[in-house]
C-alpha cells in the first residue's frame, strides 16, 4: 500500500505564495501552513490572506515515487524559481489513518447558553431543558467552539427572540441565525460577505428545519431588526457602524463580538448613541450588547 509522506520546510513569509505553487507542481496532495513561532494573527486585514514571518510549510505526498525523485523534483524546481529554502535530506512517513473519522469525532456535542450543539451524524439525546442545535462543520467559521460565538449563543439564549425579527451580520457557518431560529424568531437573514458561509448557512438550517434568507453583504436589506447580532472583528465593527446602526430598529438590540477585551472601549466609540450592557468577556474575548433608543 502507498504511504502518506510529508515534507515540511521553512519558508519566509514572502515566499510562501511560490513555494505553495511549486510543492503542487511537484503532485503535493495537500499543503499546510503552521505557525514557525510565536506570531498570532489577531485580526487581518478584509481580503487579505496573512501568513506568519516564519512559516512552516508542509507538504503531503501520496503516490508511487522514490522519496529520491519527489525531492530531486522539488530542489529541482527551487532552482529554478531561485527560492533559497533548505530540502530536508528525508521524507517523513505519515501513519495511514481513518481522517474523515479523526475529523468526525474531534467535533462532539457541546452545551453553550441553553443550546445543545451538535453534529447531525451524532445521535446522542440532548439533555432535559436545552434546545437542539444541529451544526456541521464545514468551509465557513463558526462551529460554536470559539469563545466569541459562545459568548453570542449565551446572549441568545438568555433573550427572548419569540416573534423578533434577527440579522446575523457575518453569518459564517449560520449558527448564530440557526440559533435564533431555534429560539422562536419570526424571521431571521443571515448576510456574509463569502457565497460559501451562505452555502453554510442554509445547509445548517434546513438540518434544523429553519426557513433562513441569505444574502451577499452586497445586497444588504433596506430594513431594521429587532435584533442585530455581528460576530466579525474590532475593525469591521468599526468601519461597518453606519450600516449596523441602519438595520437596528429603534428599541432594538445590538449585539457584538469578535473584540479582544482591551478593544472594547474604541468599538463602543463608533455606537455612541448605544446604551451599552456591562461587558461580558471569555478568554481574553469581549461581548458588547445594547439597545438602540426609542
Amino acid at each position: 500500500m502507498t504511504a502518506f509522506r510529508q515534507v515540511s520546510v521553512l519558508a519566509a513569509g514572502n515566499q510562501v505564495e511560490l513555494l505553495e505553487e511549486l510543492l503542487f507542481l511537484a503532485d503535493a496532495q495537500a499543503v499546510t501552513l503552521v505557525d514557525h513561532g510565536d506570531a498570532p494573527i489577531f485580526e487581518p486585514p478584509l481580503g487579505s490572506h496573512p501568513v506568519w514571518p516564519q512559516t512552516q510549510v508542509q507538504a503531503l505526498f501520496h503516490d508511487e515515487r522514490p522519496e529520491s525523485e519527489i525531492l530531486s523534483d522539488l530542489a529541482t524546481y527551487f532552482q529554478r524559481a531561485n527560492l533559497l529554502i533548505e530540502l530536508p535530506s528525508h521524507l517523513t512517513i505519515v501513519p495511514d489513518q481513518d481522517w474523515v473519522r479523526i475529523s468526525l469525532d474531534q467535533f462532539q456535542p457541546i452545551q453553550i447558553g441553553k443550546f445543545w450543539v451538535k453534529p447531525s451524524w451524532n445521535e446522542d439525546p440532548t439533555p432535559e431543558g436545552l434546545t437542539t442545535l444541529n451544526l456541521d462543520p464545514g468551509l465557513a467559521f463558526g462551529t460554536g467552539m470559539h469563545p466569541t460565538t459562545q459568548l453570542c449563543l449565551e446572549w441568545l439564549s438568555s433573550d427572548q427572540l419569540s416573534g423578533k425579527t434577527v440579522m446575523d451580520f457575518g453569518c459564517g457557518s449560520g449558527i448564530l441565525a440557526v440559533a435564533a431560529g431555534c429560539m422562536g424568531a419570526s424571521q431571521v437573514t443571515g448576510l456574509d460577505i463569502d457565497p460559501q458561509a451562505l452555502i453554510a448557512t442554509s445547509h445548517n438550517a434546513s438540518l434544523n428545519q429553519l426557513p433562513i434568507q441569505t444574502l451577499l453583504a452586497k445586497d444588504t436589506p433596506n430594513q431594521t431588526f429587532d435584533v442585530v447580532v455581528a460576530n466579525i472583528l474590532a475593525n469591521p465593527l468599526i468601519e461597518l457602524s453606519a450600516t449596523l446602526m441602519d438595520l437596528t430598529q429603534p428599541g432594538g438590540h445590538i449585539v457584538m463580538a469578535g473584540l479582544l477585551d482591551e478593544q472594547s472601549d474604541q468599538v463602543k466609540a463608533a455606537y455612541p448613541s448605544i446604551v451599552f450592557d456591562q461587558d461580558v468577556s471569555k478568554d481574553g474575548w469581549t461581548r458588547l450588547s445594547g439597545r438602540r433608543p426609542e
